[in-house]
């Protein structure tokens, strides 16, 4: 198979791995390394009705829970999308009224904060669920499927944001032809993606929570995904590799996972687990310390160019 971002044939195996995070099954998979564009993909590569098998029902979200633990981990993720929306609000040169489509939008949190400071916006995800919740919750339009299955007007969005999408994806360059045709001429894109090159895969390897096996189909590094934009007719505008919602978390997933958040709740429901109030608090505040005193490590290695995310504004050429 030859490397699916910069077409070389000639790639060797690197490291393998299982879904560590939400045991989804018991399959082993073999990772890619390309040379030529430095770039990390599963080979054999999943179909896609496998690829559906690897993701839980509630995939980042969960309608099921209520309370006070669900309205603080709201504030918490508000909170945290502040980054996105300030990475987002000066590629858009501060001007309010653009027409914002989120590939991957999910419920649509960050949605719901872009169209409350003024955006037109619209979403498209691959979960019916988090469509509705979308709809509910932040009353954003959500078109459920993949974005070619969407069939926007040519033309129709001034920004497109794909935050952790592209390394869920087999076919990248269809997916970045499909965003510039949806751009306007002087439209932007960002996007965003785990980094390869980061200390913390140095350190963890196929253990990393970023690298995410086996639902993270192509693992990139800056310069892949450099080269990737460049050959889709993107020119790029500016790279940051620090991100307040995602680096930090990362690095506490990655040495004490069985305190994730999100994986926890999946294998708990997986196994019939049920955590006493109590417990799931302990727990959550717990990581959220962790999370807290992991930024000044975060910030360190972002500072050297090796952050755990590399997030990105690109124009069409």
């Amino acid at each position: 198979m030859s490397c699916p971002v910069c077409l070389n044939p000639v790639t060797a195996p690197a490291l393998s791995g299982t879904d560590l995070l939400f045991e989804s099954t018991s399959k082993t998979f073999t990772l890619h390394w390309c040379e030529a564009c430095r770039c990390l993909f599963l080979h054999p590569m999943p179909d896609r009705a496998e690829i559906a098998r690897f993701y839980p029902a509630d995939y980042w979200w969960n309608a099921r829970k209520s309370g006070t633990l669900k309205k603080l981990e709201s504030i918490y993720r508000k909170f945290a999308l502040r980054d996105h929306i300030a990475f987002i609000t000066k590629a858009a040169g501060n001007r309010t009224g653009l027409d914002v489509l989120d590939v991957g939008c999910g419920s649509g949190t960050l949605l719901g904060l872009l169209k409350h400071r003024g955006f037109h916006t619209t979403g498209v995800d691959f979960s019916a669920e988090a469509a509705k919740i979308a709809a509910i919750e932040n009353s954003v339009d959500v078109a459920v499927g993949s974005l070619e299955d969407a069939h926007f007007p040519d033309q129709a969005f001034d920004m497109v944001t794909l935050f952790h999408v592209m390394e869920h994806v087999s076919n990248p360059r269809v997916v970045l032809a499909e965003v510039a045709r949806v751009l306007k001429p002087d439209g932007v894109m960002i996007l965003q993606v785990p980094n390869i090159e980061s200390w913390q895969f140095k350190i963890f390897g196929a253990r990393w929570y970023g690298l995410d096996i086996p639902r993270h189909l192509i693992d990139y590094s800056r310069n892949s995904m450099l080269k990737l934009l460049a050959d889709s007719g993107f020119v790029v505008t500016r790279v940051r590799h620090f991100n307040l919602r995602d680096n930090a978390p990362a690095l506490v997933s990655s040495v004490f996972p069985s305190l994730d958040p999100v994986s926890r709740s999946v294998r708990h429901r997986k196994r019939n687990i049920r955590e006493s109030r109590p417990v799931e608090w302990v727990r959550h505040l717990a990581y959220l310390l962790l999370v807290t005193c992991a930024y000044p490590v975060v910030l360190l290695e972002s500072a050297f160019g090796r952050g755990a995310t590399v997030m990105i504004e690109a124009k069409k050429k």
